[in-house]
C-alpha cells in the first residue's frame, strides 16, 4: 500500500514538473517572441543559403578550383537579392491596394444591402454585426503588416545571418568538443542531417507548389480582369506557407474584393470556385502526394501549432509553425524518455529513430 502510494506522488511529481516546464517554455517564447522569432527568421536565411550553396557545388562550372571559393559569396547575394526584389515588389503594391481598399467595407455593406433587398430576405443586421467584428480592410492590413515588422528589423536579421555564416566553419570542431565520444557524435550529426533534410524537402515542395498556386491565382484574376491581379499571385504564394489557414485567406480576400469590386456580381462568383478549387488540387491532393509521408506529422498537431504559435510569434510564428514542429518531432524521437511525444505528434504512429538513442 505504501509502494503504491510513493508510486502515485512519484507520478503526480512528475507531471507537475512537466506541465511546470511547458508553462515556463511557452511564457518565455511569448515574452521572447521579437528576439526569437528575428533569430528563427535568421536561421531559415541561413539555412536557404547553405541549401543553395549545396545545389550550386553539384554544378560544373563550381567544380573549379577558384569557382568553388565564389559559391557562398554568390548565393548570399543571390539570396538577399531576391530579398530585396520582393520588399519592392510588395512596396510599390501595398500604396495601389491600399487605396483600391480604402472603402472596401462600406461597399461590402452595400453589397449586403442589395442582396437583401433583391432576394426579400433581411440579412443585413446580422451580416454587419458580424462586419462590424470583422474588418476586411483591417484583417488585410494585419497581413500586410508582417512585411512592415520583418522589414523594421532587417538589419538586425542580417547581422545574425552574416555571423551565422561566418560561425559555421567552427560548428564541426565545436561538435566535436561537446560531443568527444565518436558514436555520441555520430548520433548527433545524423539528428542534424535528419532535420535538415526534412526542412530541405518541406521547402522545396511547398515553394513549388505555393509558386504554381501564385501563377494560377494570377492567370485566374487576370482572366476575370480583378485590379491587382499580380498582387493577388504573390499573396497567395505567400499565404500558400502557412498551412489550411493561409489557403483560405489567399481565396477569402480577392474574393471579397471581387464581390465589391467587378460590375458585373456573376463574374465575382464565378471568380471564387476557380480559386478554390486551385487551393484544393495543389494543396489538398498534389502536396500530400510529392510530401508522402516524409513530414509525419499528424493533421490536429499542424493546426494546433500554428494557433500555438500564431499567438506566441503572430503571423511570422504561422509561417514557421511546420519547421518548428518538424525539429521538434525529430528530436523527441531520439530520446527514450519523449519517443511517446514523438509518436502522438506522428501521423501514422511511426517514428523514425536508432536502436541507440541518446
Amino acid at each position: 500500500m505504501q509502494d503504491l502510494k510513493s508510486i502515485n506522488t512519484s507520478t503526480l511529481a512528475n507531471a507537475f514538473y512537466f506541465l511546470a516546464c511547458v508553462f515556463l517554455i511557452v511564457y518565455s517564447l511569448s515574452k521572447l517572441s521579437g528576439l526569437l522569432s528575428s533569430i528563427a527568421i535568421a536561421f531559415l536565411i541561413w539555412f536557404l543559403i547553405n541549401a543553395f550553396v549545396s545545389s550550386l557545388e553539384k554544378l560544373r562550372i563550381f567544380q573549379y578550383k577558384y569557382a568553388k571559393k565564389l559559391v557562398l559569396p554568390f548565393a548570399v547575394i543571390f539570396i538577399f537579392f531576391s530579398l530585396f526584389k520582393i520588399t519592392t515588389f510588395i512596396a510599390l503594391n501595398i500604396a495601389d491596394l491600399g487605396s483600391s481598399l480604402s472603402g472596401i467595407d462600406e461597399r461590402l455593406s452595400l453589397l449586403i444591402a442589395n442582396l437583401s433587398s433583391n432576394f426579400s430576405i433581411d440579412i443585413t443586421q446580422e451580416l454587419n454585426k458580424i462586419m462590424q467584428q470583422i474588418s476586411i480592410a483591417s484583417l488585410i492590413n494585419k497581413a500586410l503588416g508582417l512585411f512592415s515588422s520583418i522589414f523594421s528589423n532587417s538589419l538586425q536579421i542580417i547581422l545574425y545571418v552574416m555571423f551565422l555564416l561566418l560561425d559555421q566553419q567552427y560548428f564541426d570542431a565545436k561538435l566535436k568538443a561537446l560531443f568527444p565520444n565518436k558514436d555520441k557524435k555520430v548520433k548527433v550529426e545524423k539528428i542534424l542531417h535528419a532535420i535538415a533534410g526534412n526542412i530541405k524537402t518541406y521547402i522545396y515542395i511547398t515553394t513549388i507548389i505555393s509558386l504554381c498556386t501564385g501563377i494560377l491565382t494570377y492567370l485566374i484574376c487576370s482572366f476575370f480582369s480583378l485590379e491587382g491581379a499580380p498582387l493577388w499571385g504573390f499573396i497567395a504564394f505567400i499565404l500558400n506557407f502557412i498551412p489550411t489557414i493561409g489557403s483560405i485567406i489567399a481565396v477569402l480576400i480577392p474574393s471579397l474584393f471581387a464581390l465589391v469590386s467587378l460590375s458585373d456580381i456573376t463574374l465575382a462568383f464565378a471568380l471564387i470556385p476557380c480559386l478554390a478549387f486551385i487551393q484544393f488540387l495543389l494543396g489538398n491532393i498534389i502536396q500530400p502526394k510529392l510530401m508522402g509521408d516524409k513530414l509525419n506529422i499528424s493533421q490536429f498537431v499542424v493546426i494546433f501549432s500554428l494557433v500555438a504559435w500564431g499567438m506566441m510569434w503572430g503571423t511570422i510564428g504561422m509561417f514557421l509553425s511546420i519547421p518548428l514542429m518538424v525539429i521538434l518531432s525529430i528530436i523527441l524521437s531520439q530520446f527514450d524518455s519523449t519517443k511517446k511525444l514523438a509518436i502522438l505528434i506522428s501521423a501514422n504512429g511511426k517514428i523514425s529513430t536508432d536502436k541507440n538513442s541518446l
